[in-house]
C-alpha cells in the first residue's frame, strides 16, 4: 500500500487554520466561561466539615507512619463517646426538595452552552470554507455504488 503523503498546501492552508481557529476559540470560551460563571455560595460549616473528613481520612490512610501515641490521640479527637468531633458535631442534613437548585440549572446550561456553540461555530466554518478538499484516504477500495454516488455528487457541483 501506498504511503500517504499531505501536501505541503493542504497542511498550510487547511490543517494549520483549523489548529490555530481551534486553539484561539478554545482561549475566548475559557475566558468567556469566566465571565459567566456566578461565585458559588458556601457555608462555613460545609467547608469545616469536609476538612473534618480530610483529615480523618488522612489518618485512617497513614495512620501507620506516625506514633502510636500520636495515632491514638488524634483518633481520640474524633472518636471519643464524650467530646469526640463526630460524636458531637451533629448537623441537620439538608432538606430535599421536590425542584433542583434553579441556579445549579442555569450553571449547567452556560456550561453546555459554552462548550457546544463554539464547536458547532467551528465546525460551520470548517465545512463552508474548506468544502471540496479531499483530506481523507480509506484503506481499501470502494465499492461500484459508493463510486456512482461519489460521481453523482461531484456532477452537482459541478
Amino acid at each position: 500500500m501506498a504511503e500517504l503523503v499531505l501536501d505541503i498546501n493542504i497542511r498550510g492552508w487547511v490543517f494549520l487554520p483549523i489548529v490555530l481557529i481551534t486553539f484561539l476559540v478554545g482561549v475566548i470560551r475559557h475566558y468567556v466561561s469566566l465571565l459567566i460563571t456566578s461565585q458559588k455560595k458556601v457555608e462555613l460549616t460545609q467547608v469545616q466539615d469536609s476538612q473534618v473528613l480530610i483529615r480523618s481520612r488522612m489518618l485512617r490512610e497513614n495512620g501507620r507512619y506516625i506514633s502510636k501515641q500520636g495515632f491514638y490521640m488524634r483518633r481520640h479527637y474524633f472518636n471519643n463517646e464524650e467530646n469526640g468531633y463526630f460524636k458531637t458535631q451533629k448537623r441537620a442534613a439538608p432538606a430535599q426538595t421536590a425542584m433542583p437548585d434553579p441556579s445549579m440549572m442555569t450553571e449547567m446550561l452556560k456550561g453546555n452552552v459554552t462548550n457546544v456553540l463554539p464547536m458547532v461555530v467551528i465546525g460551520g466554518w470548517i465545512n463552508w470554507m474548506f468544502s471540496g478538499f479531499v483530506t481523507t484516504k480509506v484503506p481499501f477500495p470502494l465499492t461500484l455504488r459508493f463510486n456512482q454516488c461519489y460521481k453523482e455528487v461531484l456532477n452537482w457541483f459541478h
